[in-house]
């Protein structure tokens, strides 16, 4: 065959190839994590930077894993989850992380991210895109499919090191939940910062007969705790998640021993949430009552400043936009939640963020 004839039906099918490609691309498609080849000497500043926690309901992609019971949250499963309402999810949960403070935050908790993609896709989505995001995540036995997660700036943050933490029900082994992730590193001037995202095991059964669950979860969470501070006394841990317990629960007012500022003692950690919850605000709204159940619990080296970060006004906040806020025709209110059972109502998650400051 003539040498330029067959370049030409050479260049045809490759035109022909890529046209294909593209038009049976996804809408969204996963970036490639941003890599730290900072040295902690260079991190940026971190002072007045939010650290954000945000239990975002139900962010799955839409394929269909057969590991994992995600059949609801496919195009073809009763959530007609697609594409078009995936992208939409992702713009409305970094509009409502951005809600914060002008600055995106250097730490982003996160529960309910079926994986890594999801991640991935949320780091690269709105005013998110303007920091370099990467990513701490583990697969969890979950039998939803769901996980915890963390953003973090590579910027401001040097991660040295990840682990998870799995909640063993030794009563049950048939019962699995989410495990706790671990992330430890650094920020300026060598600071360094221990951080657990939590997700603990829900109520649908009821507040009592669930409870075990979650003092399982308390206890797991407790003895890492302690292990650090026994090498570490003035460590600075920051905890975050969506315990599904108030703060004066058993499982994080007595097992984890986390208390109200006024109420510690020594070996205590601060609940930073417990005035919201005092004062009947909440994170979840169930049968009409809000509930604190998304808190931020931190050591008390960083109100004693004894380990070079503090925390803003010693006090973490509910963000309670409008935007993320459904009011009843009577007045009533609750999370702009994205669905109801199986009906579809483009809302942002059925929980409100949390946040505090750094400094």
């Amino acid at each position: 065959m003539n040498t330029t004839i067959y370049a030409g039906l050479l260049l045809l099918a490759i035109t022909a190839c890529q046209s294909s490609q593209t038009d049976t691309e996804p809408l969204v498609k996963s970036q490639p994590l941003k890599e730290n080849p900072m040295q902690e000497s260079l991190l940026k500043n971190y002072k007045g930077y939010p650290v954000v926690f945000y239990n975002v309901e139900n962010l799955f992609d839409t394929e269909n894993d057969p590991r994992k019971k995600d059949d609801d949250f496919t195009p073809s499963g009763y959530k007609e989850w697609d594409e078009v309402r995936y992208l939409d999810k992702l713009e409305k949960l970094a509009e409502a992380i951005t809600l914060a403070d002008d600055k995106n935050p250097i730490f982003i908790g996160l529960a309910e991210v079926e994986n890594m993609k999801n991640l991935r896709d949320l780091s690269n989505t709105g005013k998110l895109r303007e920091t370099k995001y990467n990513v701490a995540h583990f697969e969890s036995s979950d039998m939803r499919g769901i996980d915890c997660g963390l953003l973090f700036d590579i910027e401001r943050f040097k991660l040295k090191k990840k682990k998870k933490f799995k909640i063993d029900f030794t009563w049950n082994r048939d019962i699995t939940t989410r495990d706790i992730l671990y992330v430890y590193g650094a920020l300026m001037n060598q600071k360094n910062i221990h951080i657990f995202v939590n997700h603990w095991s829900s109520r649908r059964e009821g507040k009592e007969e669930t409870e075990k669950k979650r003092t399982t979860a308390a206890q797991v969470l407790r003895q890492e705790v302690d292990k650090i501070l026994l090498k570490e006394p003035n460590a600075n841990i920051l905890i975050m998640g969506d315990f599904n317990d108030h703060p004066t629960d058993k499982s994080v007012n007595q097992v984890l021993s986390a208390k109200a500022f006024n109420d510690v003692k020594e070996g205590d950690l601060i609940n930073l949430l417990w005035e919201e919850h005092a004062d009947g605000e909440g994170t979840h709204n169930y049968r009409r009552e809000w509930d604190v159940l998304d808190q931020m619990i931190v050591s008390q080296s960083f109100f004693k400043n004894q380990n070079g970060i503090g925390i803003e006004k010693n006090n973490a906040f509910i963000i309670r936009d409008d935007r993320l806020i459904f009011t009843y025709p009577d007045g009533g209110q609750k999370p702009s939640a994205t669905y109801g059972g199986p009906k579809y109502y483009g809302g942002y998650s059925d929980h409100l963020p949390v946040y505090l400051k750094l400094k």
